[in-house]
Protein backbone atom coordinates (compact mmCIF):
# COMPACT_ATOMS: atom_id res chain seq x y z
CA UNK A 1 0.00 0.00 0.00
CA UNK A 2 2.87 2.37 0.78
CA UNK A 3 4.36 1.65 -2.65
CA UNK A 4 1.04 2.48 -4.34
CA UNK A 5 0.72 5.69 -2.31
CA UNK A 6 4.24 6.77 -3.29
CA UNK A 7 3.51 5.89 -6.93
CA UNK A 8 0.37 8.04 -6.95
CA UNK A 9 2.17 10.93 -5.26
CA UNK A 10 4.94 10.76 -7.85
CA UNK A 11 2.40 10.54 -10.68
CA UNK A 12 0.79 13.72 -9.33
CA UNK A 13 4.14 15.53 -9.02
CA UNK A 14 5.15 14.42 -12.51
CA UNK A 15 1.79 15.50 -13.92
CA UNK A 16 1.95 18.93 -12.31
CA UNK A 17 5.51 19.33 -13.58
CA UNK A 18 4.44 18.49 -17.14
CA UNK A 19 1.52 20.95 -16.96
CA UNK A 20 3.90 23.69 -15.80
CA UNK A 21 6.29 22.84 -18.65
CA UNK A 22 3.52 23.08 -21.23
CA UNK A 23 2.08 26.32 -19.79
CA UNK A 24 5.47 28.04 -19.62
CA UNK A 25 6.30 26.92 -23.15
CA UNK A 26 2.95 28.14 -24.52
CA UNK A 27 3.31 31.46 -22.69
CA UNK A 28 6.88 31.93 -23.92
CA UNK A 29 6.09 31.07 -27.55
CA UNK A 30 2.98 33.27 -27.45
CA UNK A 31 4.93 36.19 -25.99
CA UNK A 32 7.64 35.85 -28.64
CA UNK A 33 5.03 35.73 -31.38
CA UNK A 34 3.32 38.88 -30.05
CA UNK A 35 6.73 40.55 -29.88
CA UNK A 36 7.30 39.63 -33.54
CA UNK A 37 3.83 40.77 -34.65
CA UNK A 38 4.14 44.15 -32.94
CA UNK A 39 7.60 44.77 -34.31
CA UNK A 40 9.08 44.89 -30.83
CA UNK A 41 6.55 47.37 -29.37
CA UNK A 42 5.13 44.74 -27.03
CA UNK A 43 8.19 43.44 -25.21
CA UNK A 44 6.74 40.91 -22.75
CA UNK A 45 8.95 37.84 -22.32
CA UNK A 46 9.03 34.95 -19.94
CA UNK A 47 12.28 35.41 -18.07
CA UNK A 48 14.06 32.15 -17.39
CA UNK A 49 11.62 30.01 -19.38
CA UNK A 50 14.33 27.58 -20.50
CA UNK A 51 15.52 27.26 -16.92
CA UNK A 52 11.98 26.72 -15.59
CA UNK A 53 11.29 24.06 -18.21
CA UNK A 54 14.58 22.26 -17.61
CA UNK A 55 14.16 22.04 -13.82
CA UNK A 56 10.54 20.94 -14.05
CA UNK A 57 11.60 18.36 -16.64
CA UNK A 58 14.07 17.05 -14.05
CA UNK A 59 11.26 16.80 -11.49
CA UNK A 60 8.93 15.12 -14.02
CA UNK A 61 11.53 12.52 -14.99
CA UNK A 62 12.53 11.70 -11.41
CA UNK A 63 8.87 11.46 -10.39
CA UNK A 64 8.00 9.24 -13.35
CA UNK A 65 10.99 7.01 -12.62
CA UNK A 66 9.82 6.55 -9.02
CA UNK A 67 6.16 6.12 -10.03
CA UNK A 68 6.76 3.39 -12.60
CA UNK A 69 9.97 1.73 -11.42
CA UNK A 70 8.37 -1.72 -11.33
CA UNK A 71 7.64 -1.44 -15.08
CA UNK A 72 11.13 -0.32 -16.03
CA UNK A 73 12.58 -3.77 -16.39
CA UNK A 74 15.37 -4.70 -18.70
CA UNK A 75 14.53 -8.17 -19.78
CA UNK A 76 15.56 -9.03 -23.31
CA UNK A 77 13.16 -11.45 -24.97
CA UNK A 78 15.95 -13.39 -26.65
CA UNK A 79 17.47 -14.32 -23.28
CA UNK A 80 14.35 -14.62 -21.13
CA UNK A 81 11.78 -16.03 -23.53
CA UNK A 82 12.35 -19.65 -22.42
CA UNK A 83 13.22 -18.90 -18.80
CA UNK A 84 10.92 -20.01 -16.02
CA UNK A 85 8.93 -17.21 -14.41
CA UNK A 86 10.68 -17.86 -11.08
CA UNK A 87 14.11 -17.08 -12.53
CA UNK A 88 12.77 -13.98 -14.28
CA UNK A 89 11.25 -12.91 -10.95
CA UNK A 90 14.58 -13.39 -9.20
CA UNK A 91 16.30 -11.30 -11.89
CA UNK A 92 13.65 -8.60 -11.53
CA UNK A 93 14.12 -8.55 -7.75
CA UNK A 94 17.87 -8.02 -8.18
CA UNK A 95 17.15 -5.34 -10.78
CA UNK A 96 14.86 -3.53 -8.29
CA UNK A 97 17.58 -3.73 -5.62
CA UNK A 98 19.89 -2.03 -8.13
CA UNK A 99 17.40 0.81 -8.45
CA UNK A 100 17.24 0.98 -4.65
CA UNK A 101 20.99 1.57 -4.50
CA UNK A 102 20.91 4.01 -7.42
CA UNK A 103 18.14 5.95 -5.66
CA UNK A 104 20.23 6.11 -2.48
CA UNK A 105 23.28 7.35 -4.40
CA UNK A 106 21.18 10.01 -6.16
CA UNK A 107 19.62 11.05 -2.84
CA UNK A 108 22.96 11.38 -1.09
CA UNK A 109 24.60 13.27 -3.96
CA UNK A 110 21.69 15.68 -4.37
CA UNK A 111 21.48 16.24 -0.61
CA UNK A 112 25.18 17.12 -0.54
CA UNK A 113 24.64 19.44 -3.50
CA UNK A 114 21.84 21.17 -1.56
CA UNK A 115 24.19 21.69 1.38
CA UNK A 116 26.84 23.07 -1.00
CA UNK A 117 24.24 25.39 -2.53
CA UNK A 118 23.56 26.84 0.91
CA UNK A 119 27.21 27.08 1.87
CA UNK A 120 28.46 28.58 -1.40
CA UNK A 121 25.33 30.48 -2.43
CA UNK A 122 24.75 28.59 -5.67
CA UNK A 123 21.91 30.11 -7.70
CA UNK A 124 20.27 29.40 -11.05
CA UNK A 125 21.76 31.19 -14.02
CA UNK A 126 18.78 33.23 -15.27
CA UNK A 127 16.38 33.62 -12.36
CA UNK A 128 19.05 33.80 -9.64
CA UNK A 129 17.05 31.42 -7.43
CA UNK A 130 18.82 29.33 -4.83
CA UNK A 131 19.69 25.86 -6.10
CA UNK A 132 19.05 24.41 -2.63
CA UNK A 133 15.28 23.75 -3.06
CA UNK A 134 15.85 22.30 -6.53
CA UNK A 135 18.43 19.88 -5.16
CA UNK A 136 16.26 19.00 -2.14
CA UNK A 137 13.17 18.28 -4.27
CA UNK A 138 15.31 16.13 -6.55
CA UNK A 139 16.80 14.35 -3.53
CA UNK A 140 13.32 13.70 -2.11
CA UNK A 141 12.12 12.25 -5.43
CA UNK A 142 15.24 10.07 -5.58
CA UNK A 143 14.54 8.87 -2.05
CA UNK A 144 11.00 7.95 -3.12
CA UNK A 145 12.54 5.97 -5.98
CA UNK A 146 14.78 4.12 -3.50
CA UNK A 147 11.88 3.39 -1.14
CA UNK A 148 9.59 2.13 -3.92
CA UNK A 149 12.38 0.03 -5.42
CA UNK A 150 13.10 -1.59 -2.05
CA UNK A 151 9.40 -2.30 -1.41
CA UNK A 152 8.91 -3.74 -4.90
CA UNK A 153 12.07 -5.85 -4.58
CA UNK A 154 10.94 -7.28 -1.25
CA UNK A 155 7.50 -8.02 -2.73
CA UNK A 156 9.05 -9.79 -5.71
CA UNK A 157 11.33 -11.94 -3.52
CA UNK A 158 8.44 -12.67 -1.12
CA UNK A 159 5.68 -13.44 -3.63
CA UNK A 160 7.51 -14.10 -6.90
CA UNK A 161 5.03 -11.79 -8.66
CA UNK A 162 6.23 -8.93 -10.82
CA UNK A 163 5.17 -6.86 -13.83
CA UNK A 164 6.16 -8.83 -16.91
CA UNK A 165 6.13 -6.83 -20.13
CA UNK A 166 6.18 -10.03 -22.16
CA UNK A 167 2.94 -11.19 -20.54
CA UNK A 168 1.39 -7.70 -20.65
CA UNK A 169 1.83 -7.64 -24.41
CA UNK A 170 4.35 -4.78 -24.47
Amino acid sequence: KLSTLISRLCQFIGGISLVIIVLVTILDVGARYIFKLTGGDMGFTVKGSVEIVSYFMLFALLAAFAAYVERSQIIVDVFTQKMPKAIKGYMMGIFMMGFFFIGLVFTWGLYESALDAIEFGKVTQDLRLSMMPIYLISAALSLLLAIRSLIESINIFRTGEFFDAEEAGA
